[in-house]
């Protein structure tokens, strides 16, 4: 018989949330002091995920008892005890690893057929089914002032295979705020989440630098990666020569198991301003960005935390804008087993944008993973009070 979603939601969250230790680390760079974010933080007998701001904080809510792991890419991997964790507001210092260089790798096989290998076995061994508890975390920008916002607890379970992945989305709570116009382009409302965890879990994203023209406008190298001897990186890098919007790509892998554990993208600005001046349409890209994090441990491969970004200038009402609009979501919570539900219960829209807000907690606050930073909190508030005048003062100044 199928259950109520409202009575599985509810047990589910009793479950992951009774009985919590919660405190608050600070992440910082051990030589400068300064905060660190985007730091991947694992419970690894519980295997919770965070991720933190950018004043580097995330909040830690552990329904178990469990040392904490944290990654990211420009530093050393770190473990750190629970029970150094002792304060309601901890410190943590990562050790960067821009000191130690990268070394090149001389390789039998052409770097671009060592990615494909390497793609196709994260394809294979990526776990599904699956049921993963997201926290999504989205921004919008006109003109460099944050003008909308909204965010929300959603289940994916995703379903079928490598080759053919379907993903029914529900919805727990959420919350939207703020105010969109004409002007923002209704392509980017929000990525569509009907198609963005096929996309990750296909490395989609990835599909332009694998074709054999590819060769011809990238380079492709191998490269150690100074913080782990298990993992290798393949650099992409567009040759100077080459034209259009392309990409710079890093991608991180376990050159044992053969196991994407992190690729990201950026348009160079260069890059960009060459192809804004060149052309003449009425939408020019300033800014794109694309980062997804995987973590494998035991039987289990699945997707940690993303962010994507996108940037772009276009006329309207014969007025120049700026529009921006920046992703997060963060994996807090997953289970290889998916629960049953009925259809009616599925959300079936692209965005959360236009689903009516909807909370029963402040799960902003320690559910989600990722906490917004004061300053975006007092943003959030004035969205919510529909104050147009004290909105236009929240300069926000593009990263």
């Amino acid at each position: 018989m199928i259950k109520k979603l409202t009575f599985l939601l509810w047990l589910f969250s009793a479950c992951v949330f009774s009985q919590n230790l919660e405190f608050t680390v600070i992440v910082k760079d051990f030589d400068t002091d300064l905060p660190i974010d985007e730091v991947t933080i694992t419970a690894l007998r519980t295997r919770q995920g965070f991720l933190t701001n950018k004043e580097g904080v995330a909040i830690i809510s552990l329904n178990k008892t469990s040392d904490l792991e944290f990654t990211h890419y420009s530093y050393k991997k770190s473990i750190v005890k629970l029970s150094s964790l002792n304060k309601k507001e901890n410190v943590v210092y990562l050790e960067p690893i821009t000191q130690e260089l990268e070394e090149y790798i001389i390789t039998k096989d052409h770097p671009q057929e060592i990615l494909k290998k390497v793609i196709e076995n994260s394809k294979s061994k990526i776990t599904i089914p699956i049921s993963l508890k997201v926290y999504l975390h989205e921004f919008y920008k006109r003109d460099n002032q944050i003008v909308f916002f909204n965010d929300g607890l959603i289940n994916f379970q995703i379903l079928g295979n490598e080759k053919n992945i379907k993903t029914d989305i529900l919805v727990e709570q959420n919350r939207a705020v703020g105010v969109l116009e004409g002007d923002i382009d209704a392509d980017i409302l929000g990525y569509d989440l009907n198609n963005i965890i096929e996309n990750y879990y296909q490395f989609k994203y990835l599909e332009e630098v694998l074709d054999s023209r590819a060769k011809k406008l990238y380079d492709f190298s191998v490269r150690t990666y100074p913080s782990n001897e298990d993992y290798l990186v393949i650099k992409v890098v567009p040759l100077s020569e080459s034209k259009g919007i392309l990409s710079d790509f890093t991608v991180v892998y376990d050159s044992n198991k053969k196991l994407i554990i992190e690729v990201s993208s950026y348009v160079t600005p260069d890059r960009l301003q060459i192809y804004k001046e060149s052309m003449f349409a009425s939408r020019k890209v300033y800014k794109l960005e694309f980062k997804n994090t995987f973590r494998q441990e035991g039987s289990y491969y699945y997707l940690a935390n993303s962010k994507e970004v996108i940037g772009f200038e276009k006329y309207y009402k014969k007025k120049s804008r700026r529009i921006e609009v920046k992703n997060h979501m963060v994996v807090t919570d997953f289970n290889k087993k998916t629960f049953e539900y009925g259809d009616k219960n599925v959300f079936k829209g692209k965005s959360l944008i236009n689903k009516n807000t909807s909370f029963f907690t402040n799960y902003w606050d320690v559910e989600s993973g990722f906490v917004s930073t004061s300053e975006e909190k007092a943003i959030i508030e004035r969205l919510g009070k529909g104050d147009d005048e004290n909105q236009n003062k929240d300069e926000i100044p593009v990263e």
